[in-house]
């Protein structure tokens, strides 16, 4: 690499890891899981992944088409789950890899693979409307789409504005009572990986894992009794500034809301006392919703739509700016406008919540998750895992090969690093990852020339995080969830539609009926009910066949018959009873011209009935030139065409 090209690889990899950042962040929340999740994933794709990657141009990381099944995974199995499903899912990558089945994972039908994407789009739009005016995204799909309007009102709805002492009063209360929100569900999760059995009874918990777990258990109590310290701290500030809020009302629900959060905490930290590991587990979950419920006693939704708004609008105004100025991506900009609106005006919303040290977001994980949640529900979220990322990599990778003129793509190299990258993320209990078209993309148009620019985005998005920390919990997480509602909209993309028109009504149909199952059921379905549908039109397309026989107008001792579609030996019963019905005598034109395939059982039908029907003074006319030069192999000589019977 000479200096030139270390050059532009440097530049590449700053504006690679300006897009990579907020983009980290956004994806993590959208899969309910911490932020640190997405960051560690994005530092893996870059110093992992990008020194074997099969694609040098590529990036990866934290992906949109992702996030439905991780929230659904961590939902119903919680996130001590996350590592072991990712880690299955990495291994399974890297033996496809190593198998040479890299091109494989490309036969997809290109209706399936957008209406995935697009189904995913509705999926994240539908979910991070919600999180972008303060609210918990619904149970399912469904739900998030049928309650848009609710979240919608609520951004036209126009804000009380308090004094700036009130807002920013009530913004350190929210990031206080957040960060205390942060470490309390870090302690559940810890309790849960100590304690597996509770939720798996047919696990032995002896006497001897008991002892040992006591350790443990007494530096968890002094975890919980800091939490409980400081959470009666800041209750005692919501007891003294009451004024603060808009009205006598919403205050005694803040203070309501802060002493049940104490009561509760408390409860907690005397179960620790008790030893009942069940008990345990219990009051930690419900100290978690009790802390939740006083973030939402604090928060004020109006404003979080605003600054979600105001994101949105910040990044397709940015479209419009000079070229020269683009090198700084739109979703860093919303982040830049959404952060100092809310700094500037101490907005009372939610804010990123990130652990002081970075990998305080590890989760190694268990073997007793496994037990606990059973091998064979981990195995399909890993296999699901496992094909959606390789089919989204090898898609990004082929548009990557046509955005640049270097080094193509060795898909069985690049399934392999993705492989070995989601393994080690699961052993850090983090987040999967793909290949990511937005940060690809971003890389060759800044000029990136060799895998140093993914490299190195890798090394700034770890020194950034490690030592600007702070700064990220300055970001609003509505400003992150409007990013995401961007960039799903981008997923559902209305010229995908048009241009499957152009290849008949079947593929749009495909395309809507995966999108409705993914938003109605679950990704696996949909994209399964997708696939059948695919695999359906290919077996109609070769095993349809229209014959139309008619006479000619001109002379009644000349028919024609018209094949339209495949003409194969499924079909053979139809085209014999079409050739019955041409009178003795007459002289047949075989048209070829609409059809698409032909196989050796109906070319030998129609050779049998010729002889036939010359018994009765009739002839067979086709043309063979016309028929070799449609169906032949390519670059048959004309020789052979010549040579055919006729």
């Amino acid at each position: 690499m000479n200096a030139s090209t270390f050059k532009q690889d440097l530049m590449a990899s700053f504006v690679v890891f300006l897009v990579a950042l907020p983009l980290c962040m956004g994806i993590a929340i959208a899969s309910g899981v911490p932020v640190a999740a997405g960051l560690i994933t994005g530092i893996v794709g870059g110093l992992v992944v990008g020194f074997i990657a099969g694609c040098p141009l590529q990036v990866s990381g934290p992906a949109a088409g992702l996030t439905v099944i991780i929230l659904d995974l961590v939902r119903e199995f919680g996130l001590e789950s996350l590592g072991v499903a990712v880690l299955m899912a990495g291994l399974l990558q890297g033996a496809a890899g190593l198998l040479r089945l890299g091109q494989w994972f490309r036969a997809v039908s290109p209706a399936v693979v957008r209406g995935m994407l697009a189904g995913i789009g509705v999926l994240i739009i539908g979910s991070q409307l919600h999180v972008m005016v303060d609210d918990k995204p619904k149970g399912n799909g469904i739900e998030n789409l049928v309650t848009i309007p609710q979240a919608v009102a609520k951004s036209f709805a126009w804000p009380s504005v308090q004094s700036q002492e009130s807002r920013r009063f009530r913004r350190d209360m929210l990031q206080e009572v957040g960060e205390l929100h942060r470490r309390q569900q870090d302690l559940e999760e810890r309790v849960a990986e100590i304690y597996p059995h509770v939720h798996n009874p047919e696990l032995e918990y002896t006497e001897t894992q008991r002892t040992a777990d006591a350790a443990d258990l007494e530096a968890l109590a002094v975890v919980q009794q800091a939490i409980q310290d400081d959470l009666e701290s800041a209750t005692a500030k919501l007891q003294r500034l009451d004024e603060h809020f808009a009205t006598p009302q919403r205050a005694a629900r803040a203070a309501a809301a802060a002493d049940a959060a104490v009561e509760q905490n408390h409860a907690a930290l005397a179960a620790f006392s008790g030893g009942d590991p069940a008990a345990i587990l219990t009051e930690q979950d419900a100290s978690v919703a009790a802390i939740q419920k006083l973030l939402v006693s604090l928060k004020n939704h109006h404003f979080a739509a605003w600054v979600g708004v105001l994101s949105i609008l910040s990044i397709i105004g940015w479209q419009f700016v000079p070229k020269s100025l683009k090198l700084i991506p739109g979703p860093l900009v919303a982040v830049c406008v959404g952060t100092l609106i809310a700094a500037a005006f101490a907005l009372p919303v939610l804010y990123v919540e990130i652990p002081d040290r970075l990998w305080e977001g590890v989760h190694l994980p268990s073997w007793a998750v496994v037990h606990e949640t059973g091998i064979a529900a981990l195995l399909k979220s890993a296999i699901l895992i496992a094909v959606v990322a390789s089919a989204e990599t090898l898609l990004c990778a082929t548009a990557v090969d046509q955005l640049h003129n270097g080094v193509r793509t060795n898909y069985d190299r690049e399934l392999f690093a993705q492989g070995v990258g989601n393994t080690v993320c699961g052993v850090l209990g983090v987040l999967p990852m793909t290949g990511v078209i937005v940060r690809s993309s971003a890389n060759i148009q800044a000029g990136g020339q060799t895998r140093a620019s993914a490299i190195l985005h890798g090394v700034w998005l770890l020194l950034f995080v490690a030592v600007f920390g702070f700064l990220l919990r300055q970001i609003p997480t509505a400003c992150l969830a409007a990013i995401l509602v961007y960039t799903g909209f981008k997923l559902v993309n209305i010229n995908d539609i048009r241009k499957l028109a152009n290849y008949g009504k079947s593929e749009v149909l495909i395309y809507f009926a995966t999108v409705i199952t993914i938003v109605a059921e679950d990704l696996l379905t949909g994209v399964l009910v997708g696939i059948a549908l695919a695999a359906f039109k290919l077996l109609y397309t070769f095993s349809h066949l229209e014959a139309h026989l008619r006479t000619d107008a001109d002379n009644e001792r000349i028919c024609r018959l018209q094949l339209h579609g495949a003409a194969t030996f499924i079909r053979l019963p139809m085209l014999a009873a079409e050739l019955e019905k041409v009178p003795p005598g007459c002289e047949l034109h075989v048209d070829f011209q609409d059809l698409r395939y032909i196989d050796h059982a109906c070319l030998e039908l129609m050779m049998t009935w010729a002889k036939q029907h010359e018994n009765t003074g009739g002839r067979l006319v086709i043309d063979w030139e016309s028929l070799h030069a449609r169906f032949s192999p390519v670059g048959q000589s004309p020789r052979s065409a010549e040579a055919a019977p006729r």
